[in-house]
C-alpha cells in the first residue's frame, strides 16, 4: 500500500489566502488548494472532488474563488443545491463556516487548521526508525500503564483523561472534534512539542485533522519508514534522538532541538484509519515506552469512536436507501397494470416479483383504437433503481403509443430509437410484443432478444417463439422480425423472464425451460391465476429457500 504525501494545513509561514477546507460527513477534511481557482464536486471521478453518493448529480456543483470570495454554483443538478435552507439558481456567496446541502449531503465550508504544516519525506530528510523502540500494537497493549515506573504520570491523573475521552464516546460529537480533543487531552497528559493527527481518505491519501505547536508553528516533517510502519505494520515507533549513538538522525532533526518522537496508527480492530503523532522538545525529557503506551490507547479509544461514527452514518445512509427505495417500489407497483383486462374470448394473467425493492421487469396490456391489444414482457439489463426507472420509462411509452395503429416489428424499431436517445449505450432491454385481434384471434409478435416464448397448443404441441431482433436499445436503427399465428380453444401464449427459469437450487442447478415447459403443459387447462400461483410454488419447492437473483415476471393468454 503506498504512503501518499504533502499534507498541508494552514499556517502563519505562508503569505497566500488561507486554503479553504470542506468537510463531509464520513471523511476527512478536504482542503481546496493548489493554483486552481475553482472545484466541481459529484458523483463523477472527473470531479476535482467525488462524493459518491446517490442524490449527487454526476456533475453537481462547483466552488470558484474571485477576488479572496468563495462562490457556489449549481450545475444543474436534478436534486438541486441549497444554502441556508433555500435551493439556489445562481451564483451565491460563501462565508466561513457556511454549511449547504448538495442533493441529501452535508457539506460545511470550515476554517483550515490552526497548526505546523506536516510533510511526508524521504527517510534521509527526516527522521528515520533507526535506532528506535518498534512495539506491535498487541504488545502495547499487553500490559497497563505503571504509574509507578519514573517519569510517568500519577494513575488519578491518567485514569481522569482516559475517563474524559471516554465519555466522549457517548455523545454524538463530530469525529473531527474529538480527535482535536484527543490532542489535547495527549498535550495535559505527556506535554509533546508538536502533535497532528492525521487520516487516511478513501484514496489512501494523508489529511491532517488536527495539528498543535508552539508559536511560529516549525512544520512537522515525517520520514517515510515512520509513516509505513503504522500504516502498514500497524506498529507503534518511538525514535529517541538522544540515544542515536551511530548519527542516524539527519541534521535538519539534531538541530530543531527535538529529543524524541513517537508514531502510533489509528486502528480499531484491525482497521487503520491513520496516525498520531508527537514529539518532545526540552525541557521536557524524551518519551519513554510508557508514554508511547498512553499515546496508543488513547489513539484506539479516539479510534473505536471514529469506527462507530462511519457504521451510524452507513447504518442511516442504508435506511434512509430503504426508505426510498419502498417509495420507489410503491410507485412502481402503481404503474403495473392491476385486475386482468376483459378480452373476449380470452383469458389473461400476469405477475411480478422482484428480487429487490425495485424490478427491472415489466408486463402490461393496452388496448387500441384499432381494438386490438398490445401485450408486453420485457427485462432492463442489470438490477435495481436504474433499470426500475428505464422500465416506468418504458412503459409510459408504451401507454403513450396506444394511439398509434402500428405494426409489432414498428414498436419495437421505435422504442429502441427512442431507449437508445435515453440511456449511455449501457442499457438495453429484452422485450416480447404481442398484438392480438380478439375479433379472429390473430396473434403476430416480436421478439427482441428475448428468451423465446411458449405457444402451447390445445394438443399438447409446443412451438418455441424465438428472437427476430436485437434487445432493445441496444443498435437503434436496425429493424425487426414479426411472425403471426391463429390462436385456437385451449392455446395458450406464456411469456416470463430469466428469474424463472434461471433460480436455483442450492446445488447451483438452475430450474430450466424444459422444467417450465413441462409444468405448463400439466397445468395448461388450469386457471391461469391458479396456473401462475402453482408455479411460484414449485419454483420455491425447487429452490430450498436459496434467494432469487432476478426478478420473476410471467404473462399468461389463452383462448377460452
Amino acid at each position: 500500500m503506498p504512503v501518499h504525501g504533502m499534507i498541508y494545513t494552514d499556517g502563519p509561514e505562508s503569505g497566500s489566502m488561507k486554503p479553504l477546507v470542506l468537510h463531509i460527513p464520513g471523511r476527512p477534511p478536504v482542503p481546496l488548494g493548489g493554483e486552481a481557482q475553482s472545484w466541481t464536486l459529484g458523483r463523477s471521478s472527473q470531479n476535482d472532488v467525488v462524493i459518491p453518493d446517490a442524490s449527487l448529480s454526476r456533475h453537481h456543483a462547483r466552488i470558484s474563488l474571485k477576488d479572496g470570495v468563495a462562490y457556489l454554483e449549481d450545475l444543474g443538478s436534478l436534486n438541486g443545491t441549497s444554502i441556508h435552507g433555500e435551493r439556489i439558481s445562481s451564483i451565491h456567496p460563501l462565508q466561513e463556516g457556511d454549511e449547504f446541502l448538495l442533493g441529501q449531503v452535508t457539506v460545511r465550508l470550515g476554517e483550515p487548521q490552526q497548526g505546523p504544516r506536516v510533510h511526508i519525506g524521504p527517510d534521509g530528510d527526516t527522521s528515520s526508525s533507526a535506532g528506535s523502540l518498534v512495539l506491535p500494537l498487541e504488545r502495547l497493549r499487553a500490559a497497563p500503564i505503571r504509574s509507578e515506573a519514573p517519569g510517568t504520570f500519577r494513575l488519578r491523573e491518567v485514569v481522569r483523561e482516559l475517563q474524559g475521552l471516554s465519555l466522549e464516546l457517548l455523545e454524538d460529537s463530530p469525529p473531527e472534534q474529538l480527535l482535536k480533543h484527543l490532542l489535547d487531552r495527549l498535550w495535559t497528559l505527556l506535554r509533546p512539542w508538536r502533535a497532528a493527527v492525521l487520516l487516511q481518505d478513501a484514496n489512501a491519501d494523508l489529511h491532517a485533522v488536527a495539528s498543535r505547536g508552539p508559536e511560529g508553528h516549525q512544520p512537522i516533517l515525517l520520514a517515510h519508514s515512520l509513516v509505513e510502519a503504522a500504516l502498514q505494520r500497524k506498529e507503534s515507533v518511538l525514535f529517541n534522538i538522544l540515544a542515536d549513538n551511530q548519527g542516524l538522525a539527519s541534521p535538519s532533526l539534531v538541530s530543531s532541538g527535538i529529543t524524541s518522537a513517537m508514531v502510533t496508527p489509528l486502528e480499531h480492530q484491525g482497521v487503520v484509519k491513520g496516525l498520531l503523532y508527537l514529539d518532545s522538545h526540552p525541557p521536557r525529557p524524551p518519551f519513554d515506552e510508557e508514554d508511547l503506551r498512553l499515546a496508543s490507547t488513547l489513539a484506539h479509544l479516539a479510534t473505536a469512536k471514529l469506527e462507530q461514527a462511519r457504521m451510524r452514518e452507513e447504518a442511516q445512509a442504508r435506511k434512509k436507501l430503504d426508505q426510498e427505495l419502498d417509495l420507489a417500489r410503491h410507485i412502481q407497483q402503481g404503474l403495473l397494470p392491476g385486475f386482468p383486462p376483459e378480452v373476449e374470448g380470452f383469458e389473461v394473467h400476469g405477475n411480478n416479483l422482484p428480487s429487490r425493492q425495485v424490478s427491472g421487469d415489466l408486463f402490461g396490456w393496452w388496448l387500441r383504437q384499432d381494438g386490438q391489444w398490445l401485450f408486453c414482457l420485457a427485462d432492463v439489463s442489470g438490477k435495481g433503481l436504474g433499470p426500475g426507472l428505464l422500465m416506468a420509462s418504458m412503459q409510459a411509452t408504451l401507454e403513450a403509443w396506444t394511439e398509434r395503429d402500428m405494426a409489432v416489428n414498428d414498436v419495437a424499431f421505435q422504442l429502441s430509437r427512442a431507449v437508445a436517445r435515453h440511456t449511455d449505450g449501457r442499457r438495453f432491454i429484452t422485450a416480447f410484443l404481442v398484438l392480438l385481434d380478439p375479433a379472429t384471434g390473430r396473434l403476430s409478435y416480436t421478439n427482441a432478444g428475448h428468451n423465446p416464448g411458449l405457444f402451447i397448443r390445445r394438443g399438447g404441441t409446443v412451438d418455441l417463439l424465438e428472437s427476430q431482433g436485437l434487445p432493445i436499445g441496444m443498435l437503434p436503427g436496425n429493424p425487426y422480425g414479426t411472425a403471426s399465428m391463429t390462436m385456437r380453444s385451449g392455446d395458450l401464449l406464456a411469456l416470463y423472464t430469466d428469474g424463472i427459469t434461471e433460480s436455483a437450487d442450492p446445488a447451483g442447478n438452475e430450474f430450466g425451460e424444459a422444467a417450465l415447459i413441462d409444468f405448463l403443459l400439466a397445468q395448461r387447462s388450469e386457471p391461469l391465476a391458479a396456473m401462475e400461483a402453482r408455479l411460484m410454488e414449485e419454483l420455491d419447492r425447487y429452490t430450498h429457500g436459496e434467494p432469487y437473483l432476478d426478478d420473476r415476471t410471467i404473462l399468461l393468454v389463452r383462448r377460452t
